[in-house]
């Protein structure tokens, strides 16, 4: 169905709608041609059948969180939550975690709450306002804590702790009873943490660092069993588990004071909206091409063997973590791949969307991010252009948190690298990506 324009377009450069294979939504945005991108355009109506199938995936993305938290209540944290006052701000933990828990309480897209002290034994259900309490210092006596594998493995094999987010709050060191243990850490870590692998469950971790107050217990307990602290800053961790879209939706919704240090395994998200876009989106610093491309049947039909072929696509990248919308990682880790031919992403040209835009344009209401494409060379006459998100590797901060001596506090954690390995030999020797989305083309010679 043939659309109208509002600019003078030379006839033979016509624009069609179409539909891209096992998209989300029926109707495709279409391009423009010769790298320029008109500003007005009228799209035709969805296909027969697709209404329903659009509501479903709304729907399903938008299923309400099932999130139960978990919060290790030991000697060894109760440094980060000081009984406060008027004379005595809070620490770093108690705000950040403050926050963290009350989003949980609050936020629309969790449907049901579960709240949990791990001690000595099993973990303890306990309201809302028992764990902020304890959060805010009113609490006196401490367990002795539970050794992190044991810990862990508590938390996931609970009834269907697979099927919703466990949020797990710890300082994460690891000082058994029996000193071989530490020989074996990767292993004990995979092994208590099985669902993982066998659920194909994410596993997300947040790092901070909190001023911390009292006696303070390292793994390796020489030259002291302990320390007393007056303020110095340790880290301590925010694990998030459970199915990869849950992990990354409570990743981008609720945990909206995440720190900086992250690191995700496992995470998946179900296949974005995108579709290539016909509206004025490009940047002016960035020179357009000079070759023809149009919206046909079921991709994009473009002749680069003269000039290169630009365009933009749209994409919803809501469902990612927050660290993970922003355009310099996305700039960084997309991948471009167009077999028999080369494409690629434009330095700097992937933005956000402004709620102007999306709001002042309902072609660009489905998306959150816009990127500019270009395809310099197509060889043979049909290829799919796909485009990823590869899973990243655990991060370097996490070696530079590592210690293999922590006796004298600072800001890294015990064995914190071979926790983390064996979280990440828990998954394939390659992560999965991300997300993977494609875009038939044809060779227009």
């Amino acid at each position: 169905m043939p659309i109208s324009v509002s600019v003078g377009l030379p006839t033979p450069r016509l624009f069609r709608c179409f539909r891209l294979a096992g998209g989300l939504f029926g109707t495709l945005l279409l391009l423009a041609s010769c790298g320029t991108e008109p500003a007005e355009t009228t799209t035709s109506k969805p296909a027969k059948g697709t209404k329903a199938t659009a509501e479903a995936t709304v729907a399903a993305e938008v299923a309400p969180l099932h999130v139960s938290v978990f919060l290790e209540y030991s000697g060894g944290m109760k440094g980060f939550v000081p009984r406060g006052g008027a004379d005595q701000p809070a620490t770093e933990f108690q705000q950040r975690i403050g926050a963290l828990i009350t989003e949980t309480q609050v936020s629309g897209a969790v449907a049901e709450r579960k709240y949990y002290l791990c001690e000595n034994a099993a973990p303890r259900p306990v309201k809302f306002e028992q764990l902020r309490d304890v959060v805010q210092g009113e609490v006196s006596q401490a367990a002795l804590g539970t050794e992190l594998p044991q810990m862990l493995e508590g938390i996931l094999n609970r009834p269907k702790a697979g099927e919703e987010v466990s949020v797990v709050i710890s300082d994460f060191i690891y000082g058994p009873a029996r000193k071989s243990d530490f020989s074996q850490l990767p292993n004990l870590i995979r092994t208590s943490i099985a669902p993982v692998s066998q659920q194909q469950l994410a596993v997300a971790v947040f790092g901070e660092t909190s001023h911390f107050y009292g006696s303070y217990f390292p793994a390796v307990k020489t030259p002291a069993q302990k320390r007393t602290l007056n303020g110095e800053k340790v880290p301590y961790y925010v694990w998030v588990i459970g199915p990869p879209a849950q992990v990354a939706r409570y990743a981008a919704e609720v945990f909206r004071n995440a720190p900086a240090q992250q690191a995700f395994f496992g995470l998946k998200t179900k296949t974005p909206a995108f579709a290539p876009l016909l509206t004025k989106l490009t940047d002016p610093k960035l020179k357009s091409s000079g070759g023809t491309v149009y919206a046909e049947n079921n991709g994009l039909t473009l002749n680069p063997s003269d000039d290169p072929v630009d365009f933009s696509v749209g994409l919803d990248l809501r469902e990612l973590p927050a660290a993970w919308q922003k355009p310099a990682f996305l700039a960084q880790h997309l991948q471009v791949r167009l077999p028999n031919g080369q494409a690629s992403l434009l330095p700097n040209s992937v933005r956000p969307l402004t709620e102007v835009e999306q709001s002042g344009q309902p072609v660009l209401a489905p998306y959150t991010h816009v990127v500019r494409l270009r395809v310099s060379k197509l060889a043979s006459p049909t290829a799919t252009l796909t485009v990823s998100l590869p899973a990243p590797e655990t991060p370097d901060w996490v070696s530079a948190w590592s210690t293999t001596n922590d006796n004298t506090p600072a800001p890294r954690t015990f064995g914190l690298d071979q926790i983390l390995t064996g979280v990440r030999q828990s998954y394939p020797t390659t992560l999965p990506a991300v997300f993977t989305v494609q875009l038939p083309l044809k060779n227009d010679k």
